[in-house]
């Protein structure tokens, strides 16, 4: 009769070499522990202007078109909603363009840039729908199949009816005047540069009462008075920089250029670097050491008394990877002679709560936790 094999001494084995493993306490390498130094930022005025800069990286775990728009749509409800007045797409050059053909575009046909992409899609969102065939070229349609299709941004008072005003201000495009009828041949050839006549979305085109403005010009108009009125003085606060609407869409193609074409007239008061989008990133690595201890945490903003406000305090917020920005700062670093590092630039980082380790979050969702997160600070 066959003996039954016994395990009862393999398995002892197994315990007690483990045992060994876990009682050791040199298995694991020690780290080196970082200070995390903490500051408080200080604003010349009582409220603040914020500016987000965002990557063009923001697109690549993108797909296809449709993660695309979802993606940009959540940007721009977050802008307006905690009215962001600028918006900078930063350039980040890539061996490989994003697969966002999704959108009908043939081999043959000329794709868009990730950066030209975005912002068209972030100013579609800022458009009022019966103004779209008029201010984006016929082939960029393609790229709105599902932006068409989301929820308009009722932040923003030009995309919904307003009661305390019946509707009175309305966006619009100048048009072109028709020519009179003449049979001077001197008026042959020649072109308006300047109309009286603007498309609010209605069937007839609105005429102004006085003014003469500009030709295919998106304005701010009164419809009770018939005149074209700027946008703070129709919506108040609810304008971006340059006297956008909604908020201000601009690309800068290398990190100097993010602060050299700044779109407010005294430029940047301060500068906030928000680690996101970094799945890998990992504090106690020697080469984030400069970064981890010159920027500091900012966990305070001491805001000026309420009358002093000579001086508007425009916060800029970089969002994305550390070496994108690093990154992007070597391409550019002529710019700046006698700077070290792009660190320079920044005021401090901001560290954004629960759980989440630092920097493994998407950069869609770290704009909706600052700007939720600054606001109460």
């Amino acid at each position: 009769m066959a003996q039954k094999r016994k395990f009862n001494d393999n398995k002892k084995t197994n315990k007690d070499d483990t045992s060994k493993i876990k009682s050791n306490p040199k298995s694991k390498s020690s780290q080196p522990v970082l200070k995390k130094p903490k500051k408080s930022i200080k604003i010349l005025s009582k409220t603040i202007n914020y500016s987000i800069c965002i990557p063009t990286s923001i697109l690549d775990n993108c797909h296809n078109l449709e993660q695309i728009t979802s993606t940009l749509y959540q940007i721009a409800k977050t802008a307006t909603i905690y009215n962001v007045g600028e918006i900078v797409i930063l350039q980040i050059s890539k061996k490989s363009d994003n697969n966002n053909n999704d959108s009908g575009t043939s081999k043959n046909q000329k794709k868009l840039s990730d950066s030209v992409l975005i912002a068209s899609l972030l100013q579609y969102f800022v458009t009022p729908p019966y103004l779209v065939n008029t201010v984006f070229k016929k082939d960029y349609h393609k790229y709105f199949k599902y932006a068409s299709k989301l929820p308009r941004l009722s932040a923003l008072p030009f995309m919904r009816y307003l009661d305390e005003d019946n509707g009175r201000y309305r966006e619009g495009l100048t048009i072109r005047m028709s020519k009179p009828s003449s049979n001077n041949n001197s008026n042959k050839g020649k072109e308006f540069k300047q109309t009286k006549y603007v498309n609010v979305g209605k069937p007839e085109a609105l005429e102004l009462k006085t003014q003469l403005v500009p030709v295919n010009v998106r304005v701010t108009v009164d419809t009770i008075e018939k005149k074209v009125v700027s946008p703070q003085e129709a919506y108040g606060d609810f304008y971006g920089a340059q006297f956008s609407y909604g908020y201000h869409v601009r690309i800068a193609q290398s990190f100097g250029n993010v602060f050299t074409e700044c779109s407010f007239k005294n430029g940047y008061s301060q500068a906030v670097w928000i680690n996101s989008g970094d799945y890998y990133y990992n504090e106690n690595l020697k080469k984030y050491n400069k970064i981890e201890n010159n920027l500091g945490r900012i966990e305070k903003i001491i805001r000026s008394e309420p009358g002093n406000t000579d001086n508007m305090s425009n916060l800029l917020l970089v969002f994305g990877k550390w070496d994108h920005v690093k990154k992007s700062f070597n391409d550019s670093k002529d710019q700046f002679e006698g700077c070290e590092g792009a660190h320079q630039f920044f005021d401090g980082q901001l560290e954004l709560p629960g759980t989440v380790p630092h920097g493994r979050i998407q950069i869609q969702d770290s704009c909706m936790i600052s700007l939720t997160l600054l606001s109460t600070m």
